[in-house]
């Protein structure tokens, strides 16, 4: 187990029960979180944990992983997806289990009086149990995995994580969070936290271990044109390197990767049916340990990729997005360590502020991404106040809940709600996908007892009207979806 994780089980054993894993990609901070469990079951302080995950994917693999790694602990699971009871796993919606993974979303919803698994009836008006949930809340140890991707969600996000943080902190529950891309904002938000960050040598974050394995690791930062982007993953790849294509636009990765199939590309988005997001990633990775030797050469896709795909890569081509997606994608990109030469080539506005960077893994050392990273954490100030009002609150009127959940666009983390779309009128969840009302710009119906309806526009007033007349979420179809490419 590598030093940092030591320290932070040490620390925990020693009485820390507020901590924050800053450590570098690939460093195993999310392995290690059923290890600090443990220290924190054995001081008494929580006989349960709950794995809060910003990202669904991240979620499903780190399920599989853990109920393969840690056979002495019981493993259940919360988000909109269904299809992994068919795998065996258990759907916990009320997080009853010993250690539940789920996602920001079914976590903070469930924690402020919404609770996923009778949204229906909140959506009425009615009467929920949303003092199950906190029940099994309390008692708990709380991880927030990838915690930057949270707050960098929008100011809904940003509101919601900083509420959530000061309502667990207040009920004394033990909060564990990991990141390696924090900003200067982390100090406010997680005020009185104990840091575990690695540092150079004669400090105790020292790691002499890891940064032997990075020290022949080099990475080479060029800015290139966006219309150049193919002719470099072309010439990369013929050189014999494994390339990952990253631009947070879904019409441009897939216009890149029909120009690229040719050199055995896979393309991974959020539109990507659940079922075709699997087959992608068992391309990238048909056999386990052996993804580098074995998988797809180029890769094309959003932001989607930056967590949870624990593959290696010689070259990054990303557009200049923010520094912490940045790092994160960077952190594909000669993960392993070893003697390796990374190649980072950004196109976009501000690409050239990414020419200073020359160390993306040892955040303490000269010339390192640290100083891009955000100063502030925008929040929505309005959803801050509400939320702290009704985690105080021992009795909400269901009408009243109601209606500020309608304000709020029924949900208190993202800008806008999740819907699901499928590509089947049967409805079967390995043919569906969640995303927001606003990436809705393709052409759907909604699907009625089994039938489809047209629908003229999906916006929120569309979806406003259909949750007050039907009182709960519409399904909808995709009219014109491509198998392993997307809707169109």
């Amino acid at each position: 187990m590598r030093r940092a994780i030591l320290r932070a089980v040490e620390l925990v054993r020693r009485g820390v029960d507020k901590l924050v894993l800053e450590l570098p990609t690939g460093y195993g901070k999310t392995e290690a979180a059923p290890v600090i469990y443990k220290a924190f079951r054995e001081r008494g302080v929580c006989w349960k944990a709950i794995h809060v995950f910003p990202l669904r994917t991240l979620l499903h693999k780190t399920l599989e992983k853990y109920s393969k790694k840690y056979g002495d602990i019981s493993f259940t699971y919360q988000d909109g997806d269904i299809s992994l009871v068919k795998s065996g796993y258990v759907k916990d919606p009320y997080f009853t289990g010993e250690y539940v993974l789920t996602t920001i979303d079914s976590f903070v919803h469930n924690l402020f009086k919404a609770p996923v698994a009778e949204l229906p009836r909140l959506l009425r008006g009615r009467s929920v149990h949303y003092h199950v949930p906190f029940a099994y809340i309390y008692p708990a140890c709380v991880f927030f995995d990838e915690a930057h991707i949270m707050a960098e969600g929008g100011q809904k996000a940003a509101a919601a994580l900083r509420v959530t943080v000061e309502a667990l902190v207040d009920a004394e529950i033990p909060v564990v969070v990991m990141s390696a891309t924090l900003g200067e904002w982390k100090w406010e938000v997680f005020k009185g936290f104990e840091f575990v960050t690695l540092g150079p040598k004669g400090t105790a974050g020292y790691d002499p271990d890891f940064e032997a394995e990075l020290e022949e690791t080099r990475y080479v930062t060029k800015v290139i044109r966006e219309e150049d982007v193919l002719a470099v993953a072309q010439e990369e790849v013929k050189s014999g390197r494994r390339v990952l294509i990253v631009v947070n636009n879904i019409s441009k990765v897939v216009k890149w990767y029909q120009e690229l199939r040719d050199y055995g590309a896979v393309l991974i988005h959020s539109l990507l049916t659940r079922e075709d997001r699997r087959k992608a990633e068992e391309a990238l990775c048909p056999v386990p340990d052996k993804c580098e030797a074995q998988g797809a050469r180029i890769v094309v896709g959003t932001s989607a990729i930056e967590a949870g795909v624990d593959v290696s890569f010689d070259t990054l081509i990303t557009s200049a997005d923010s520094p912490e997606s940045v790092a994160q994608r960077v952190g594909r990109v000669c993960r392993r360590g070893g003697k390796c030469e990374g190649r980072i080539y950004v196109f976009g506005k501000d690409a050239e502020r990414y020419l200073g960077v020359r160390e993306w893994r040892l955040p303490y050392k000269e010339g390192s991404y640290v100083p891009l990273l955000s100063k502030n954490l925008e929040s929505d100030r309005r959803l801050e106040w509400f939320l702290r009002q009704l985690y105080r609150m021992l009795y909400v009127d269901p009408d009243n809940l109601s209606k500020v959940f309608k304000i709020f666009g029924y949900t208190y983390v993202r800008e806008y709600g999740l819907l699901e779309v499928c590509t089947s009128v049967e409805y079967s969840p390995e043919k569906c996908f969640s995303t927001s009302i606003d990436r809705v710009n393709f052409p759907v119906g909604v699907v009625v007892d089994g039938k489809v309806q047209e629908v003229e526009k999906v916006d929120e007033r569309w979806l406003m009207e259909w949750v007050e007349n039907h009182g709960e979420f519409p399904i909808l179809y995709a009219k014109k979806y491509v198998p392993g490419v997307g809707p169109l």
